[in-house]
């Protein structure tokens, strides 16, 4: 019987990596035709944000740690929060790892666990970055049509910015904004833009600010460079939609291809009258294998998403 196993998975396996390579092939020429024509509609739509985005990032660089900004850009400002995260993070690997040793029985496991489950808080923390910049933004796109608007009709951008703040309608970026409102006498408004820049990550607001310090530098009335980083932003948004809607069938794909791994392991436990489950799940070198082909699966699905995540 083992013998029959090995000679199945010495078919199937190589079937299953040509369709893989095929797919990888396909997705790969799918990700370039996307990158030309965001590429082409960025050119179109905007050609001098370009190269102020540029020197922005350049100049706005702050000496705080990787993990400090990033706790900051989730909204853990706390004075231990690094040490806090660090300890949850080394803990829940142990935790997981020591759990799958008393399941497989491996000391490899144990040690192999540790290490990749300690970095699930830190995705966790670049999920909630993420969610915090996609409110963010939203919110700020709202604030420059409002500042556009009234500086169009006569209104003087200080006066303009703060009741924008006001109105706005994301409690999220009017907390944020808040700072600006309540400090910006008191240490000056470049002050203020960098200590927001610590606490969220949107290289939309460091545009903003930008345009803002050179329209204030030239002395003169800028709410038509305004109405241009209004219609990039708002061009960007229905480029993101349109990539995210694109994106959905290339992880459709994937999941279709676990699927049908899964299914056709189903068949051949089913063929060799569940020699395979016996084997797999019933054994220590059974389980030490399946530990690393799960773990496999699922490093390929980290890359695939990787490859198909485009940042606009």
């Amino acid at each position: 019987m083992p013998n029959s196993i090995v000679l199945v998975f010495i078919i199937v396996i190589p079937l299953l990596s040509i369709g893989l390579l095929y797919f990888l092939y396909q997705l790969y020429l799918d990700t370039n035709k996307k990158n030309i024509i965001i590429k082409v509609l960025s050119d179109s739509s905007n050609q001098i944000l370009d190269n102020e985005r540029k020197q922005l990032i350049q100049t706005t660089k702050h000496k705080n740690s990787f993990l400090r900004r990033k706790l900051n850009y989730a909204g853990f400002i706390g004075k231990y929060s690094e040490y806090i995260f660090l300890f949850i993070s080394i803990g829940f690997g142990i935790l997981v790892g020591l759990f799958l040793f008393m399941i497989i029985g491996s000391p490899i496991v144990l040690v192999v666990a540790s290490v990749i489950f300690s970095l699930f808080p830190l995705f966790i923390l670049e999920k909630i970055i993420v969610a915090r910049e996609e409110e963010f933004n939203f919110g700020l796109k709202g604030i420059i049509d409002k500042v556009t608007s009234m500086m169009k009709s006569g209104v003087g951008f200080e006066q303009a910015f703060k009741k924008s703040i006001l109105t706005s309608k994301s409690k999220f970026t009017k907390e944020i904004f808040s700072i600006y409102i309540n400090e910006k006498d008191l240490i000056g408004e470049e002050k203020v833009f960098e200590k927001i820049f610590n606490l969220i990550e949107s290289k939309e607001l460091r545009i903003f600010y930008l345009v803002v310090s050179i329209g204030r530098q030239s002395g003169g009335k800028f709410s038509n460079t305004l109405e241009t980083l209004r219609k990039t932003l708002h061009d960007q948004g229905t480029i993101k939609q349109e990539i995210t809607s694109s994106t959905k069938e290339i992880r459709v794909g994937t999941y279709m291809i676990i699927g049908l791994t899964v299914g056709i392991y189903m068949m051949m436990d089913s063929v060799f009258e569940g020699k395979l489950n016996e084997y797999f799940f019933g054994t220590t070198d059974g389980k030490l294998q399946m530990f690393f082909i799960i773990i496999w699966v699922s490093f390929g699905l980290f890359i695939n998403k990787m490859m198909a995540k485009i940042k606009v």
